[in-house]
Parts: C-alpha cells; structure tokens; sequence
C-alpha cells in the first residue's frame, strides 16, 4: 500500500522538478513558484502544461507585473480546461490528447467558442487534421474573419477530405484575396464555397473510399 502512494508521490515530484527547471533563471522566484503549481495540478487532470510554462516566460520576459502573469497563467488554465470539454463534447478521445487541447485552447483564446470547438472535434475527419484544423481556425479568426465564416470554412475543407496542407494554406488565400479589396469575411466565404463544390464531387484521388483492386492479368 505505501509503495502504491509513493509512486504517484514520486512522479509528482519529478514533474515538479521538470517545471522549475524549466523556468529556473528566466522567471521571478514568486511567478515559478506559481507556474509549477498550476501546471503540476493541470498535468494532473491530463491538461497541457507547456502554454502555462510559455506564459509565464513570456511575461516575464516582458517585465510584466507579477500579479498579471500569475492572472494570464490562470486564463490559460482556464482556456485549457475549455478546450478539452469542447474536445470531450465533439470525440472524446481527442479530449485525452494534449496537442489537440493546446490547438483548442488557442482557437478559443483568437475567439471561437466551446462549441466551435465541438463542431470540428466531431469533423469525422483524422485526428491530426482536426488539430490542424483548430490552429487554422485560430488563425482566421486572428485575421479578422468572423467566427461564422470561420467554421463553415474550415468544417467545408474538413468534410471535403481535404488534405491537412491544404488546410495550413487557407490562411495565406484568405490574405491573398483580403489584398485584391475584399474583406475577410467575402474572402473566407469565396473559399468555403469552393470547399463545398469539392464536398459535393466527393473525395479527392487517395482519400474516402479504396481504390479498386487491379484487374488481374490474363491466365496465359
């Protein structure tokens, strides 16, 4: 039974260890002390640790006020734990992977909401383009098209069986079209309606449904 408890005990401390280590040198004294707790507990309840280390060193970095990097830190945590009852709502699976958490967690902190963040865990699509979904979500939002346009676009690229490249490249077309005169809105609506032709001629060559097997040769 004491083996049991010390186990967990230990690798609690060692984690600890990793996080001040992390932060020893590059962060106040009081801002590690912080960090490593909220991390400890959020690694605890399977959340990402990396953007609560991330903020902290940032803030600090930028001689923000101590009581603001421990408020930003907290945010985070926040947004995290959002990210991931978004994730459970839509697949829960995806709601254990930490790389998709941190990807929700930025799309909710550009401006999308729990529920967007559903939407697109229930995609249908892999799992590793789901991620690269959220982070493009975030980044169109960033670019100041509005949430709305924002997933019918990326969901439309999604259930079109899209590659994840051509995904990473909806951001660069939205600012290409932004530069001949329209908004960002009129540009990310111009894509998904081409997304939704493609959903609607099926998968491209290689994705959906298997090639047929070959026709044998002839028996000779």
């Amino acid at each position: 039974m004491l083996t049991s408890l010390a186990l967990p005990l230990a690798l609690l401390l060692t984690q600890q260890q990793s996080i001040a280590d992390r932060l020893a040198g590059r962060v106040p004294p009081d801002i590690a002390a912080l960090a490593t707790e909220l991390a400890t507990d959020a690694a605890g309840r399977g959340l990402p640790i990396d953007p609560i280390i991330q903020k902290a060193i940032e803030g600090s970095a930028k001689r923000v006020p101590a009581e603001r990097v421990g408020a930003a830190m907290r945010l985070v945590v926040t947004q995290l734990d959002a990210a991931a009852g978004g994730l459970r709502d839509g697949n829960a699976a995806l709601s254990a992977d930490t790389v998709a958490i941190a990807a929700g967690a930025f799309a909710l902190t550009a401006g999308l909401s729990g529920r967007d963040i559903a939407t697109l865990a229930r995609s249908g699509s892999p799992p590793a383009e789901v991620i690269v979904g959220l982070r493009v979500a975030g980044t169109l939002v960033a670019l100041g098209v509005p949430a709305s346009e924002t997933m019918t676009l990326v969901t439309g690229t999604l259930q079109a069986g899209r590659p994840a490249g051509e995904l990473l490249a909806l951001p660069g077309r939205v600012q290409a079209e932004v530069a001949k005169g329209v908004t960002p809105a009129q540009a990310a609506a111009g894509l998904a309606r081409a997304a939704a032709a493609q959903a609607r001629r099926g998968p491209p060559p290689g994705r959906g449904q298997p090639p047929p097997h070959p026709t044998p040769p002839p028996h000779p």
